[in-house]
C-alpha cells in the first residue's frame, strides 16, 4: 500500500523535486522506499541521521526554501513519526505530503489530521487517510499552493494522539546535534540551530530560551549568546561508559552546574540524570498496560551487538544505540509477567538507564539485582524501586500493578520530556511558569465527614492544589466543621468555604462551587471515599501521557460498610473509557464550560457529565484505581446498586477495611488528634 501511494505521488508531482524520507528503521533501510525508482534531483532522507540545525532536501536546502512536489515521512512507529517532527522543521514546504506509519499498538487509532483553525487550510484540495497492513496508517495531504511540512505532520499527531493538545516543554527550545531531536520530541515549537550561535531573533527576541547542544565525542565551539543559556550534553554513543564510570552518588539537584570558559554550562557537574534524553510520554506510557500475571518472565540483555527484549529465545524489540524504546516495543511486551535487567554489553550504560527508564514509564514491571554505580542516572527513587520486587512476586497480579505504579511514576517524574525540560530550565536559571493549579471541589451535606475529606486532601503530594470546599445545608460555624477547616488551613493549601442553601439542587451547587475556583484544571472530591496521597498526582500524570479532555479512576476497591468487606473488583484501566468513578474526576475548566458545566440534576450528575464530554467529542481516560477507595454505606448515595451488584463482580474479597498498599495508610479526620494504620501491600 504505502509503496503503491508513493509511486502514485511520484507520478504525479510534476517536474518539482521530492524529498522522501524515512526513521526508525535502524540503518536497515526502509523498504518501501528501497523500491522507488527516483530522479536526479530527488533527496532520499534517514531522519535519523540528520543533525538538527542544518536543511534538509529541496533546492532552496531547508526553511524558506522553494516547494517541492512531494515530502513523504515514512516511520517505523508513532514514537519515531513524533521524534522526527523535531527534525522535520528543515524539511521544505509541500505541494503532495504523505506520512505513514507501518505499525500501530492495538489501543491506537488511525492517523486523522486535526486541521488547525482560522483558514489556515483553507488551501487543502484533498486529504485521504488508508489503512496499510493490519494496524498501520497512511494519510495524504494535497496543497496545490504547497504547506509547511513540519505544521502539517503536526496536525496529523495531533489528531492521533487525541482532540486536546498536550502541554508543550518550558522552556521553549532550541536543539543542536546528531541527537537533538530526542532531546524534543513531536514539538513543533523547537528551533534547529548552528553550533555557536547566536540565537535567531523573531522581531526583537530570541526565537528560543534554552538551547540544549549534543556532541558525538568531540569538542563543540565556544557559544556566542550571552542572552540564551546553552547546555552541553553528548550522546547516547560518544564514549558514554567514560562519562558515567565515575558515578557513585546522585548529586542534589540544588547543586548549580558549573559554566565553562566556551559561555556553556556542564550538565555532568550538576546531575548524571540530565545527561539521558528524555522519555516521550505521549507514546511511551502505560496506556495499554495488562493486570495479566501468568506470563512468563522476560530479559532486557544483549543480543550480537544490539540491546534485546526476549522472551527466551524470541527477540521482541531491538533497540538502537540510543536507548530509544517505541510504543510498539511497549506493546510487544505487555503480556510478559515482567522484565529482568542485565546492565552489562550495552552500547553504553546513557542508552541502557534511557531503556530502563523508558519501559518503566510504560508501566513494564521491571526486576534486577544489584545495580552498578553508574545507574544513578536514573534517579535515586527509580533505582531504589528495580530491587524491591522478586520475580516471583510480580506472580501476584496486585504486587505486579503496584510495582508497575511505582516504576511509571518514578521514571514519568525523573525522566519524562516535561519534566526534564523543567529540569534543564531550572539548571539555567530561567524563571519557568508555575505547574498547573489543581482546584479541588468538594461538596458535602455531612458536617461530620468534613474532616474526614479535608485529611485526605491534605495529605496529596508533588501536586500544587487548592479546595472549594462547599457546605450544602449547613454552617461553617459548627464546631466540628471550624476545627477541621482551621486545621487544613494550616497546612498552607487555600481553602474557600461556601454556603450553599440546603433546597438548592446538587448540580446546581457543583457549577457554583467551580465558579469560586481559581485552578485551571478541577478536581471533583466524594466526602466519604479514601484517597492515597498520590492520588491527585496520578491523574495529572495520566492527564498529560493520554491527552484525554476528562481523566479519572475506576473504583477497583470498594469497602461495603454494611458488611465491613472490602471488594477488589479488578477493572480494567490505563484505557480509553466511558466511565469512571465519579469521586476521581479531573477535568480543565475549559471543558467544563464547553459542555455546559453540571447538569443541574438531583443525581446521575457525574454519569451526564461523562456523556457530555463524548457527545462533544471529546476522550475520557480511566487511569489504575489503586489509589482510591469507594466506599458504600447503606443509604445516601447518587450512584443506586444495591450491595450484590458489588458482591457480583468482585474478584476478590477481604474481611475489614484492606486498601492496597499505594493508599499507605488512612489519615484520621484533621479534627481528630490520633495517627493512620499501614498495610505493606499484595493479596491477603
Amino acid at each position: 500500500m504505502i509503496t503503491s501511494v508513493l509511486r502514485q505521488g511520484l507520478r504525479t508531482r510534476g517536474r518539482e523535486p521530492a524529498v522522501l524520507c524515512h526513521t526508525g528503521f535502524r540503518g536497515q533501510g526502509c523498504a518501501p522506499l528501497a523500491r522507488l525508482r527516483l530522479r536526479a534531483r530527488d533527496s532520499l532522507v534517514d531522519l535519523d541521521t540528520c543533525p538538527m540545525g542544518l536543511p534538509i532536501g529541496g533546492e532552496g536546502e531547508g526553511e524558506g526554501s522553494a516547494t517541492v512536489g512531494l515530502v513523504a515521512v515514512v516511520a517505523a512507529s508513532l514514537t519515531d513519526l513524533r521524534r522526527c517532527l523535531t527534525t522535520a522543521l528543515h524539511l521544505p514546504p509541500a505541494v503532495h505530503l504523505v506520512a505513514a506509519v507501518l505499525d500501530t499498538p492495538g489501543h491506537q487509532g488511525p492517523l486523522v489530521p486535526t486541521p488547525p483553525g482560522l483558514d489556515e487550510w483553507r488551501g487543502l484540495q484533498e486529504l485521504r487517510v488508508r489503512r496499510t497492513g493490519r494496524r498501520g496508517w497512511v494519510c495524504e495531504l494535497y496543497f496545490p499552493g504547497g504547506t509547511e511540512t513540519a505544521a502539517a505532520l503536526d496536525r496529523i499527531l495531533h489528531g492521533a494522539g487525541g482532540g486536546r493538545r498536550a502541554p508543550r516543554p518550558v522552556p521553549l527550545g532550541g536543539l543542536h546535534g546528531s541527537q537533538g531531536a530526542l532531546w524534543r520530541s513531536g514539538d513543533v515549537s523547537a528551533a534547529g540551530l548552528d553550533a555557536t550561535g547566536p540565537v535567531p531573533l523573531r522581531r526583537v527576541t530570541p526565537v528560543v530560551d534554552l538551547v540544549v547542544r549534543t556532541d558525538d565525542g568531540g569538542p563543540l565551539p565556544a557559544w556566542r549568546d550571552e542572552a540564551v543559556a546553552c547546555l552541553d550534553v553528548r550522546t547516547t554513543s560518544a564514549g558514554a561508559w567514560e562519562n558515567l564510570a565515575h558515578i557513585e552518588t546522585v548529586p542534589d539537584l540544588a547543586e548549580d552546574g558549573a559554566t565553562r570558559a566556551d559561555g556553556a554550562l556542564d550538565v555532568l557537574t550538576a546531575d548524571p540524570t540530565l545527561l539521558v534524553a528524555p522519555v516521550d510520554e505521549r507514546v511511551v506510557n502505560p496506556v495499554g498496560f495488562t493486570r495479566k500475571s501468568e506470563g512468563p518472565m522476560g530479559d532486557l540483555t544483549v543480543h550480537g551487538s544490539h540491546a534485546v527484549v526476549r522472551d527466551g529465545d524470541r527477540i521482541l524489540a531491538t533497540l538502537p544505540d540510543d536507548g530509544t524504546v517505541t510504543d510498539l516495543d511497549v506493546g510487544r511486551c505487555r503480556y510478559l509477567r515482567g522484565v529482568r535487567v542485565d546492565w552489562f554489553g550495552h552500547s553504553g550504560p546513557v542508552a541502557a538507564v534511557r531503556a530502563v527508564a523508558s519501559l518503566a514509564a510504560a508501566g513494564v514491571p521491571l526486576v534486577s539485582g544489584t545495580l552498578p554505580a553508574w545507574t544513578a542516572a536514573l534517579g535515586r527513587p527509580l533505582a531504589d524501586l528495580l530491587t524491591t520486587v522478586g520475580e516471583e512476586a510480580l506472580r501476584d497480579p496486585l504486587v505486579r500493578e503496584e510495582h508497575s505504579i511505582r516504576l511509571r511514576r518514578a521514571a514519568l517524574r525523573a525522566h519524562g520530556q516535561l519534566a526534564r525540560w523543567r529540569c534543564l530550565g531550572r539548571r539555567a536559571g530561567i524563571p519557568l511558569p508555575p505547574e498547573p493549579l489543581v482546584s479541588v471541589v468538594l461538596c458535602t451535606r455531612r458536617p461530620e465527614m468534613v474532616g474526614f475529606a479535608l485529611a485526605q486532601i491534605a495529605r496529596q503530594r508533588d501536586v500544587r492544589l487548592e479546595v472549594v470546599l462547599t457546605l450544602h445545608g449547613f454552617s461553617a460555624s459548627l464546631p466540628e466543621v471550624n476545627s477541621a477547616v482551621t486545621a487544613f488551613a494550616a497546612t498552607g493549601a487555600p481553602i474557600t468555604v461556601h454556603e450553599a442553601d440546603a433546597d438548592q439542587v446538587f448540580g446546581s451547587v457543583l457549577n457554583d462551587s467551580v465558579d469560586r475556583a481559581s485552578g485551571q484544571t478541577i478536581a471533583k472530591w466524594d466526602d466519604d471515599d479514601w484517597y492515597g496521597p498520590d492520588h491527585l498526582a496520578d491523574l495529572m500524570l495520566a492527564r498529560t501521557y493520554s491527552g484525554a479532555d476528562l481523566v479519572g479512576c475506576s473504583p477497583d476497591y470498594v469497602y461495603l460498610e454494611e458488611l465491613d468487606l472490602t471488594v477488589w473488583r479488578s477493572y480494567r484501566s490505563e484505557i480509553p473509557s466511558p466511565n469512571v468513578a465519579g469521586g476521581t474526576i479531573v477535568t480543565d475548566r475549559s471543558v467544563l464550560e464547553e459542555v455546559g458545566g453540571f447538569r443541574p440534576l438531583p443525581r446521575a450528575i457525574d454519569s451526564q457529565l461523562l456523556l457530555a464530554v463524548r457527545r462533544l467529542g471529546g476522550r475520557v481516560y480511566r487511569a489504575h484505581g489503586l489509589g482510591y477507595m469507594l466506599r458504600r454505606a447503606g443509604q445516601g448515595h447518587t450512584w443506586n446498586e444495591d450491595v450484590g451488584y458489588f458482591l457480583r463482580k468482585s474478584s476478590g474479597q477481604w474481611s475489614g477495611w484492606r486498601p492496597s498498599a499505594l493508599m499507605e495508610g488512612a489519615p484520621e479526620p484533621l479534627d481528630s488528634p490520633d495517627g493512620a494504620s499501614e498495610y505493606t501491600g499484595g493479596h491477603r
